[in-house]
């Protein structure tokens, strides 16, 4: 998951303070929901923090290190959020154990605990969340060129996705053209464009049930505006879906170009070439690069001597091509660079590989201006493989069926994660 302050929960600070100065008598009579969501009488504190956009958080008190089971209470029935030990001295924190919704923004949780002397023990809370009225932006050119391709970037911006607006766009004069824009789990960002065939005023409106969204942009009548810089994203088949998500995450702000060189490898190929090609072709101002799956040959230093995988002098060399590779795609200190580690393979023979791998990523891009080493690895797999993930409240299968690659929601997470280390400068 993209990493965030473990305890959020300041904005409720006061409001606890409170709930603590109870007396014991008063908060046992605390009633729960009923009607198939009654697990006991309220003896412990429970809390929701609805304080970041579209994910709640909930933080349990007094388990005293036993399993704390959520719940939310949905329609009359308990609703299973997850179950996980805290701290004995702390309350039990459960980070994003769920998003916010539209159709229901009044929110009712509930708690319970067995503690070690066999006490059962339970909480609610009520919270509510944002609605759907402030949850988009849509960001339009001011100025189109006439006969240009004007692009759309329509934000969700709760980061949860899992929902269809309907995005219509009409000319000055003609008719309305309107389509579904489909944000699949963990997609934040979609982009839709249209042909600025007519001079005028263009209105853009993003439909999201009864709410309306409504922007104008200007085709004609000017000049265009100055071209955003290009971001090129290359690499070998970990990059594919990465790049078209990044277009969607990155609007108008900068055009994505995407060069992918599937089964290629460092170890193999000669990539230092292949960089150099690329920066006289695109001249581009960022290169992202994913590239490592297809490693493990045997490497051939300058000097002749021949390396076998993966010991301590062929990771040297490994880390000198990939040096040089930075080096070229810096244009003498004018580009930036951003590299992603990679995400652990199921197991197998590819595991030691990919480990040496993100170890030379790591050392190459140590120290170097202009240079950022994003830990894909960390993010998909810091305990080692898993192909689901916990990312803002909801459970999302991040790894496609050959334990190897992203699937359309990974890419979608790791696009987001690259936008956001590209928007800090």
């Amino acid at each position: 998951m993209v990493p965030g302050s473990p305890w959020r929960f300041l904005a409720l600070a006061a409001s606890l303070v409170a709930l603590l100065a109870v007396p014991a008598s008063a908060r046992a009579q605390t009633p729960l929901p009923t009607s198939g969501c009654d697990v006991g009488p309220a003896t412990n504190f429970l809390a929701a923090d609805a304080t970041q956009a579209g994910v709640v958080s909930l933080v349990f008190f007094g388990a005293r290190g036993a399993v704390v089971e959520f719940f939310e209470c949905v329609d009359g029935r308990l609703v299973a959020l997850g179950r996980l030990a805290g701290d004995p001295d702390a309350g039990t924190l459960m980070q994003d154990a769920t998003t916010w919704d539209c159709a229901r923004p009044t929110r009712s949780f509930v708690a319970r605990a067995t503690l070690p002397d066999g006490r059962r023990v339970a909480g609610a809370y009520s919270v509510r969340t944002g609605s759907c009225a402030s949850r988009f932006e849509v960001r339009v050119p001011q100025r189109v060129a006439r006969g240009k391709v004007g692009r759309v970037q329509i934000v969700d911006s709760w980061g949860v996705g899992d929902i269809k607006p309907v995005l219509c766009v009409s000319p000055p004069r003609g008719d309305r053209i309107c389509s579904t824009v489909g944000f699949r789990k963990a997609v934040s960002t979609r982009t839709r464009r249209f042909r600025a065939t007519t001079t005028g005023r263009w209105r853009v409106e993003l439909r999201v049930g009864s709410h309306r969204i409504r922007r104008t942009a200007t085709v004609g009548g000017g000049k265009a505006p100055k071209a955003p810089p290009l971001v090129l994203t290359t690499g070998d088949s970990t990059m594919q879906g990465v790049d078209s998500f990044l277009a969607d995450e990155l609007g108008n702000a900068a055009t994505v170009r995407s060069d992918i060189r599937v089964g290629t490898g460092i170890s193999k190929s000669d990539w230092l070439a292949i960089a150099r090609a690329q920066v006289r072709r695109h001249k581009q101002k960022v290169t992202v690069m994913s590239v490592g799956v297809n490693e493990g040959f045997a490497m051939t230093t300058p000097a002749g001597a021949k390396l076998e995988c993966c010991d301590g002098a062929w990771l040297t060399e490994y880390v000198r091509r990939l040096g040089a590779m930075i080096d070229s795609y810096r244009r003498g200190g004018d580009g930036r660079v951003i590299w992603l580690t990679l995400p652990l393979p199921r197991g197998g023979p590819l595991m030691p590989i990919v480990s040496a791998v993100n170890a030379a990523i790591v050392r190459a891009g140590r120290g170097r201006r202009g240079v950022a080493v994003l830990r894909m690895d960390q993010l998909f797999s810091p305990d080692g493989f898993t192909e689901v993930i916990r990312y803002r409240g909801r459970y999302v299968r991040v790894r496609a069926a050959d334990g190897i690659h992203l699937s359309v929601s990974g890419t979608a997470i790791a696009a987001r994660v690259i936008a956001a280390e590209l928007r800090k400068r």
